[in-house]
């Protein structure tokens, strides 16, 4: 009987590892399409709008941070005529924190890019 004990606190131990380990692992993937969602937004603005304001910007850059996005560089295409391309560009590192052994953390930076093109083009409703 005591046999069953141990091996379930050995299953139950390791369950528990992998558990953590896959958390660990989809944080920055979640930041990444978190991030990739806010950008996509501001471009679809873009296209509308002819090019990046300095509000979009600004709205970008506050909702990135407010993901936890740190050294947030931003960079688009401003004053484009219908048809022309726009680009935006961000840069940021996301800082997370992650078991590098059985009781210590430490903070990983994963660095993310965004980097699209899009055609500046009106929308009529």
């Amino acid at each position: 009987m005591p046999d069953r004990g141990i091996v379930f606190g050995i299953l139950f131990v390791f369950t528990i590892a992998m558990l953590v380990a896959m958390v660990e692992m989809f944080l920055p993937i979640s930041a990444k399409i978190e991030m990739d969602m806010d950008c996509r937004k501001t471009l679809l603005e873009m296209e509308t709008e002819g090019g990046l304001s300095d509000a979009g910007k600004a709205d970008l850059l506050t909702r990135l941070g407010a993901r936890g996005m740190t050294n947030i560089t931003v960079a688009g295409s401003s004053g484009a005529k219908q048809g022309e391309a726009l680009n935006l560009k961000v840069e940021a590192d996301y800082v997370y924190s992650r078991f590098t052994g059985l009781f210590s953390m430490e903070n990983a930076v994963q660095h993310m890019v965004y980097d699209k093109t899009s055609i500046s083009r009106r929308v009529v409703n």
